[in-house]
């Protein structure tokens, strides 16, 4: 029988009224005789079965009253060793430390005063208000890439008694300097607030200002370091704001390939355990139990477990698949083993992927000295991954992503791209071509408009890249080593969406251009034995064809001295003597 809704507080007065009158009825009957009501566990099994199907949901109202178009001034001021004695080290030497820190572990931190204002200067309006010789922050460098620019990027995280800026302690400025348009990654997450089964994370358009007393020549001014892109810290704080559960497990991603890397991630109470080693596969962002995880990854690398078993217990197919089909619409080439978290919610099973990091994406292939390989161009670039390779073997998953992919379109499109463009760019090209950004921007100011209108279109061509690239083997890694004075060549297998027949065109040259061979071939096995090379400099490639005219290249490649890029490489060095 179907009970209507509001049965259920009937019910419960109901079995409340039946407790008194055992209760009185029962009259000098023993305490541990007393007959108790207490809810049926169906009831309990329905509700954790309801949260667990209910997906990565965000409270979109934490959007809000937040104006991401209006312009925040922010002010730092770096103190000296003589004010602060913590900092025994300039604002210069913190820019250069990247020199030291080159493991991208966490680099050095300076005390400051974190202050917000007007374009007129800082105000007393709860920053700095315990006195501007006191500091309330600190600053340090941010990002990977970008720690290498002249311009560079910082992390400011206010104290606990500092006091929150949008309901945050942490500020993520990115200058963006390799983007020429500036607005890449903010463009992105502004689109994730449209975007069902993902999370955004509220952005803003920062103008800095530093007082630097670190430098001597410093005229106690503050000096303008031009526009940056806030964007909200991805932490416990943010999910509240969102209605998630903010005591799950949050890792962002560092050199991640959903292997089960068993040396580097371990247990937390595992006597071995070693967080440093854990963080360069994963950043942990969470809470520091990771059973939970290692279970998960456990699974996913057991190929004798059923697949499709395994990712529907783990995983939410609809963020998963939202989540690899706005990195391809966005063509960000950058995702395949960093910049995206991971997210379980306490009482969950499922793990979410959440964006991050979109400077990359949106036509900066286009922009980049040397051109991308085949393979990063669509699909392949995933097929390094554990997870990603084992669910989309299924021909019915690749048909499920299209079928994303165009359903997102209605969301992504070129009109939709041009009209967020239209709303930046007045804020955007004044900052951009004039000082101290103009200094260090990568092209003539009177070709920020080309470059800036070019946005609008890269959609429409990554969703033709990724048609095209799903007609396309997959790409492959290479092997070489030398046994029993024999060298051993040796490569994966490939696979095809179309259930091509496949064949291996093995090379090998003295010339990573291949323009001369030592010997090429077709290969019917997946290993290559020949007699040792003499000592000197090789390279080898294994090209894969289906019957339909398209060629594949492995995912190795090799790197000259010039820093030219030769993808679907591998070199060989056999010393004096190797060949004997």
């Amino acid at each position: 029988m179907k009970i209507p809704p509001y049965s259920k507080a009937a019910i419960s007065l109901a079995a409340m009224f039946a407790v008194l009158l055992l209760i009185k009825s029962a009259g000098d009957t023993p305490l541990s005789e007393t007959v108790t009501v207490l809810p049926e566990p169906a009831q309990v099994t329905a509700s954790a079965e309801t949260k667990e199907e209910s997906g990565l949901k965000e409270d979109k109202r934490v959007y809000d009253g937040h104006n991401s178009l209006q312009v925040e001034h922010v002010y730092v001021t770096i103190f000296d060793q003589s004010s602060v004695p913590e900092n025994d080290i300039t604002l210069y030497e913190l820019n250069e430390s990247y020199k030291q820190y080159s493991n991208l572990v966490s680099g050095p931190k300076l005390d400051v005063l974190f202050q917000t204002g007007t374009s007129q200067g800082p105000e007393q309006n709860g920053f700095g208000d315990l006195g501007e010789k006191n500091p309330n922050a600190t600053i340090e460098l941010r990002g990977r890439s970008s720690r290498l620019e002249a311009q560079k990027s910082y992390k400011i995280k206010l104290y606990d008694n500092g006091g929150l800026w949008y309901g945050q302690n942490v500020l993520n400025l990115n200058k963006h300097a390799d983007d020429r348009t500036r607005v890449r990654n903010k463009l992105a997450f502004d689109y994730f607030r449209e975007i069902p089964d993902l999370i955004s994370l509220r952005t803003n358009f920062v103008q800095l200002y530093v007082k630097d007393l670190t430098n001597p020549e410093s005229n106690g001014d503050f000096e303008n370091y031009g526009l940056y892109t806030h964007i909200e810290q991805l932490n416990e704080r943010a999910l509240s704001a969102r209605g998630l559960n903010p005591d799950g497990h949050l890792y962002k991603a560092e050199n991640f390939e959903f292997y089960r890397y068993a040396d580097k991630l371990k247990r937390s109470d595992d006597s071995t355990y070693d967080k440093k080693t854990f963080e360069s596969i994963l950043k942990i962002n969470g809470v520091e139990n990771h059973e939970e995880l290692l279970t998960m990854l456990d699974d996913v690398n057991d190929m004798s477990k059923s697949f499709s078993s395994v990712f529907e217990k783990y995983f939410d197919e609809e963020n998963y698949l939202t989540w690899v089909a706005v990195n391809l619409l966005f063509g960000n080439y950058d995702t395949m083993s960093t910049n995206y978290y991971l997210y379980s919610p306490l009482n969950s099973s499922k793990w979410y992927f959440i964006p991050w990091d979109f400077d990359k994406a949106l036509g900066r292939d286009a922009e980049r000295k040397g051109v991308l390989p085949s393979w990063q161009q669509g699909l392949q670039r995933y097929w390094g991954t554990v997870l990603h390779k084992r669910y989309f073997r299924d021909p019915q998953n690749v048909e499920k992503l299209t079928a994303k992919i165009s359903e997102l379109s209605n969301i992504i499109n070129e009109d939709t791209t041009r009209r967020m463009m239209n709303s930046y760019y007045p804020i955007v090209k004044p900052y951009a071509t004039s000082e101290p950004d103009l200094k260090y921007l990568s092209i003539e100011a009177t070709q920020f408009d080309t470059y800036y209108n070019q946005l609008a279109t890269v959609s429409t061509r990554y969703k033709k890249q990724y048609m095209e690239s799903i007609e396309f083997p997959m790409p492959i890694f290479l092997h070489y080593e030398r046994t029993d004075n024999r060298d051993v060549f040796a490569w994966e297998t490939s696979h095809d969406l179309q259930g091509d027949t496949l064949t291996y065109e093995f090379q090998l040259s003295s010339v990573p251009t291949f323009t001369t061979m030592i010997r090429e071939g077709n290969a019917k096995n997946f290993t290559l034995n020949l007699n040792a090379l003499p000592s000197g400099r090789y390279y080898w490639r294994v090209l894969i064809h289906d019957g339909n005219g398209h060629t594949q290249i492995p995912f190795d490649f090799f790197k000259d001295d010039n820093n030219i890029v030769y993808w679907g490489v591998q070199e060989i060095i056999v010393p004096k003597g190797g060949g004997q």
